[in-house]
């Protein structure tokens, strides 16, 4: 007598012999997405890190442009008016014509 496997509580739950493609399907799925899910953190580094060169840049083009004021105030010196206000005059520290002959 050949014994017959006990399948009375898999076919009460639906699984069927027959149903192995379902959980190869399943199997498929669940290495899709844990794919899918590797490539996503991947992404985030990547994204993470290109953000980071992007705010260095712009700090670093901020810190010229911050330079490049200061130097252009460095030119400039306050000058009492009579009203008590004060302005901004330049001073040009470029070099002075010369006299022919001198």
């Amino acid at each position: 007598m050949k014994l017959q496997p006990d399948d009375g509580l898999r076919y009460s739950l639906g699984i069927r012999p027959s149903s192995d493609n379902a959980m190869g399907s399943r199997w498929k799925f669940t290495r899709r997405f844990a794919e899918g899910i590797r490539k996503l953190a991947g992404n985030v580094k990547g994204d993470r890190r290109e953000e980071d060169r992007r705010t260095c840049h712009k700090i670093a083009r901020g810190c010229r442009s911050i330079r490049e004021i200061r130097g252009t105030t460095s030119k400039c010196r306050r000058v009492n008016r009579p009203d008590g206000g004060w302005t901004a005059r330049t001073i040009d520290y470029g070099q002075q014509p010369m006299a022919e002959g001198g």
